[in-house]
């Protein structure tokens, strides 16, 4: 492994990013096709009607699976971009917690791993290269 290629929490944090935006991609499509299989009663969930939030949903994923790609392909800017990420999608998928309960929980549990992988469980050896005074 070069000094670009994450280590194990860096993969482990790339694959779950990818696999949280799997989930909201399929969310996403779940809004779009069928909206009463997300159990809400009004037509509009949050701010947004069921074709925007999927459309919205798909997006997202897609944002995600980008920096769990860039993650495992070792970029150096994939690290700040994946914690960010994950921040943020926990946050929204507390706020779809009356809806998606047990789908909610599992993507802000997997999104704590992700935070933690690349901020406690990096190798300091695998920090970015700091460039060397002339």
């Amino acid at each position: 492994m070069d000094d670009k290629s994450p280590g194990g929490w860096g993969v482990f944090a790339g694959l779950m990013l990818i696999m949280t935006g799997t989930f909201n991609a399929v969310e996403g499509i779940a809004s779009l096709t069928a909206p009463t299989r997300l159990f809400v009663g009004e037509e509009k969930m949050l701010i947004l009607d069921y074709d925007r939030w999927g459309w919205v949903l798909i997006a997202w994923g897609v944002l995600l699976v980008i920096g769990g790609g860039a993650l495992l392909a070792g970029a150096t800017w994939a690290r700040v971009f994946g914690v960010t990420l994950a921040l943020l999608n926990a946050v929204g998928h507390l706020t779809l917690i009356g809806t998606q309960p047990w789908l909610s929980i599992l993507v802000i549990a997997i999104n704590i791993g992700v935070i933690w992988g690349l901020t406690a469980g990096w190798p300091a050896n695998r920090a970015p290269a700091q460039s060397a005074p002339a």
